[in-house]
Parts: structure tokens; C-alpha cells; sequence
């Protein structure tokens, strides 16, 4: 068995590895508990962290880029069709842990590199997102 074999091998188990992962954290919102780690989500789904994280790695520069993507990907989302309930009556860290984010401040920082913009500025926009 030959060097290429062996790559070829790995990039079909990578994808599969990968194809797991996704399809569990988006089915089963896992992104949406801030206390998730690599090993939990590895353990969910039954491969080991040094696979998960070759996988996720292999599409995204880490496994915090990777959820923080989803979590973006799901308050736009929430955004756009109106489903964001109005935060500012209640506890802004409250509002940021439904989205998966500890807290406020690390919600707005992630959208800030994500898409530019605090969500005060997003929910502003609220129907003009892309």
C-alpha cells in the first residue's frame, strides 16, 4: 500500500468523521450549550478528539471557530425571520447564553469578527440580512 493510499484513506475517514459531527451538532443544536467542549462532542458521536479535531480542523481553523460559526449562522437566522426575542428587557447574558455564548460581551465580539457589526447594529438591520 503506497503513500497516496493512505491520504486518500484518511480524507474519506476525515469527511466522514466530519460528515458525523456536523449532523449532530446541527440536529441536535449542540453549538447552543455553552459549556461545549471537543471531547463531549467527540464522546457524543463516538470517535476520539484527536479525529474530531483533525476533521473539524480540516474545514475551519479550530473547533471554537467551528461552533461559534453555527451559533452566528443560527442568531442570523433568528434575526431575519423574527424569532429574536427582545433582550433589552431582560439580562443581556441571559439573551447571550440562548445563542450558546457565555456571555454578552463574547456574543458581540464573535459577531463583530464574524459579520462586522454588534447585534444591537444586526437587529437594527434585522430583515436586510444576507
Amino acid at each position: 500500500m503506497g503513500k497516496n493510499d493512505y491520504g486518500k484513506r484518511w480524507e474519506y475517514t476525515k469527511d466522514v468523521i466530519f460528515g458525523r459531527l456536523d449532523k449532530r451538532m446541527r440536529e441536535d443544536k449542540l453549538y447552543l450549550d455553552y459549556t461545549l467542549t471537543l471531547p463531549k462532542l467527540s464522546g457524543m458521536t463516538g470517535t476520539n478528539r484527536t479525529y474530531a479535531s483533525r476533521a473539524i480542523c480540516g474545514r475551519f481553523r479550530n473547533f471554537r471557530d467551528y461552533v461559534n460559526t453555527l451559533r452566528v449562522e443560527n442568531l442570523l437566522s433568528d434575526v431575519q425571520c423574527g424569532r429574536c426575542c427582545d433582550d433589552i428587557a431582560g439580562d443581556p447574558d441571559e439573551f447571550a447564553n440562548k445563542y450558546g455564548f457565555r456571555t454578552r460581551r463574547s456574543l458581540d465580539r464573535v459577531l463583530v469578527k464574524e459579520t462586522g457589526c454588534t447585534y444591537r447594529k444586526i437587529k437594527q438591520r434585522g430583515q436586510d440580512l444576507e
